[in-house]
């Protein structure tokens, strides 16, 4: 071969390598500039308004830095999600609050003033230190359930829930209600109670008896009786609170679980409706929940069903 065809040969190849590597330069010239623009604009808007932009993972070389968009745009909508939810949380637990404190607020600045006469006499006014008192209790149980059904809305309640013998967390629960069952001559009875453990919190399950038995003391007659009761089944242990009170229409049975509502029979005794949404919260984080069966005029059987161990 001449020299002057080796030396054009030469010159065409060295002539396409360089087209060849200015095509390839330039194609990811624009590909990486166009990820810059990406970039850019995801930052942008993310200052700017707050929302990740959105983004598809795509099958180019970026592909690892678009998955990052969106494994950040994911994280980034739960952190936000969460952060509304908290809003709406607080938000409602203070319209909560303002709508439930006025009565007892009420009632406490109304013997205060009362309680500065000064020619009150003796038996009077240690009448209206009991009725302070007793207000101020109920505020200060009000408050805390509340505070308590925002902690178990949002999932920051701290439950240590195991599984272990009730009969003690029933017991104490009877305990603490005793005075007020005694005052309207109501008897309380156990039957037997496996020990079978079952899966609770003591301290959180308690309250959810105490809630349960203290209904069942104010709705039902003086000198009747309230029974406890336990069955165990394959999964679930079961323990049946029994009253002679006024009953429940089946129309309201899944309603007295919301939050502030109050049955017809409720008409004319205090409450505020919260125990028995309480109790409903704390039985589903600790995997049960709570059943009633009640006829009008029957009185009614609440029962709490929590997990028993399974064998393996």
């Amino acid at each position: 071969m001449k020299t002057e065809q080796i030396l054009l040969l030469f010159i065409l190849i060295l002539l396409a390598a360089c087209t060849a590597f200015s095509w390839g330069f330039a194609h990811y010239r624009k590909r990486w500039f166009s990820l810059y623009q990406n970039v850019q604009n995801f930052q942008k808007t993310l200052l700017e308004d707050g929302q990740i932009p959105a983004v598809s993972p795509g099958e180019d070389a970026d592909n690892i830095i678009r998955d990052g968009f969106v494994r950040i745009e994911k994280k980034y909508g739960r952190e936000r999600e969460a952060a509304l939810n908290d809003k709406k949380t607080i938000q409602s637990l203070i319209l909560d609050l303002s709508h439930q404190l006025k009565t007892p607020l009420a009632n406490i600045r109304l013997y205060h003033e009362l309680l500065r006469a000064p020619d009150l006499p003796p038996d009077k006014k240690k009448q209206l230190e009991d009725r302070l008192e007793e207000q101020t209790d109920k505020l200060d149980w009000l408050l805390g359930s509340l505070f308590k059904m925002a902690d178990l809305e949002r999932g920051t309640a701290s439950l240590n829930a195991s599984y272990t013998s009730v009969i003690p967390t029933v017991r104490k629960a009877v305990e603490s209600i005793l005075p007020k069952a005694d005052r309207k001559m109501i008897r309380v009875e156990m039957s037997p109670f496996l020990d079978t453990p079952l899966f609770h919190d003591p301290a959180w399950t308690e309250e959810v008896f105490v809630n349960l038995l203290e209904n069942a003391v104010k709705y039902a007659p003086e000198e009747t009786t309230i029974h406890l009761s336990m069955e165990c089944y394959e999964t679930y242990g079961s323990v049946c609170i029994r009253d002679e009170g006024p009953g429940i229409p089946k129309k309201e049975y899944s309603r007295i679980f919301q939050k502030f509502y109050r049955g017809s029979s409720a008409a004319g005794k205090e409450g505020w409706g919260i125990g028995l949404y309480l109790s409903r919260l704390i039985l589903e984080k600790e995997r049960g929940y709570i059943t009633v069966d009640a006829a009008v005029g029957k009185g009614s059987c609440f029962s709490v069903f929590l997990p028993v161990m399974t064998k393996r």
